[in-house]
């Protein structure tokens, strides 16, 4: 990496500085969100148990199958709502403490370090390109998306404005986002990482093509002084056998003019 590299992607004290110090900004969930969330669960939870109370009280007693289907449903109904009470602290946490990020996904706890982590504009899925650009679309709230990305795995992670509590709570977290993302410079730092790596590489198959040029001319080299060789041993058999031959000859002519004699 060059001198000039070095600069660009050098971290400056004064930009540190500009962020928050031992604090952190917590993002909740979307109380709408959240209150789906609940009902959802506690109806299913429910109809859970009524079914199995039904048939406890008919006197069917359940396959072990299906005593094991009633308890997955409601184990995943407890997750999901106790997981509510989670994302309404926050969804999405800028930690200037520990200096990360953290976020709520998938019934886990995920945390991106600030020298990691790069943040940028998202996209929806196609499903909503496709409302987006349809007629249906001028009705719909418009929604902004927003990419978490930690640069060294081969994941990311993408929120949006529906997902947190307010617009404003959203924008308040893209404007954090990016300012962690242009004082630690991570993304540019993995580009010229992921760049020194594909000059070795180039590099190293240049060597290795070289290597092999040499070695396939070093082996026609020998396959011809082979071919050579074999042919002037060839040669020097056929003048033999016919010499052989010709002595042969002489012999039998030698003996012919004597038993004429």
């Amino acid at each position: 990496m060059s001198e000039n590299e070095e600069k660009i992607i050098e971290i400056s004290q004064e930009e540190l500085d500009k962020l928050p110090k031992d604090t952190v900004h917590c993002f909740p969930a979307s109380k709408s969100q959240i209150l789906k969330r609940r009902i959802l669960t506690v109806l299913i939870a429910a109809v859970d148990a009524g079914l199995l109370g039904y048939l406890l009280v008919g006197d069917t007693a359940p396959t072990p199958l299906l005593w094991c289907v009633f308890v997955a449903v409601f184990i995943v109904c407890a997750i999901v709502f106790i997981h509510t009470f989670v994302i309404a602290k926050y969804r999405v946490a800028m930690d200037y403490k520990n200096n990360e990020v953290a976020l709520r996904y998938m019934f886990s706890k995920i945390t991106i370090p600030f020298d990691s982590f790069d943040a940028r504009d998202g996209e929806g899925d196609r499903v909503a390109q496709l409302l987006k650009n349809s007629t249906l679309g001028a009705n719909m709230e418009h929604v902004d998306y927003l990419i978490l990305d930690n640069v060294y795995e081969e994941v990311c992670y993408q929120t949006s404005s529906k997902d947190l509590a307010t617009k404003e709570d959203f924008d308040l977290l893209v404007k954090e986002a990016k300012a962690v993302s242009a004082v630690y410079k991570a993304k540019e730092k993995y580009d010229a990482l992921k760049t020194d790596e594909e000059d070795e590489k180039t590099s190293s198959d240049d060597v290795a093509s070289l290597v092999k040029s040499v070695l396939k001319e070093e082996k026609t080299e020998k396959a011809e002084e082979a071919a050579k060789a074999a042919e002037e041993a060839e040669k020097a058999a056929a003048e033999e056998a016919a010499e052989a031959v010709e002595k042969v000859e002489e012999a039998v002519e030698e003996k012919v003019e004597k038993s004429e004699d």
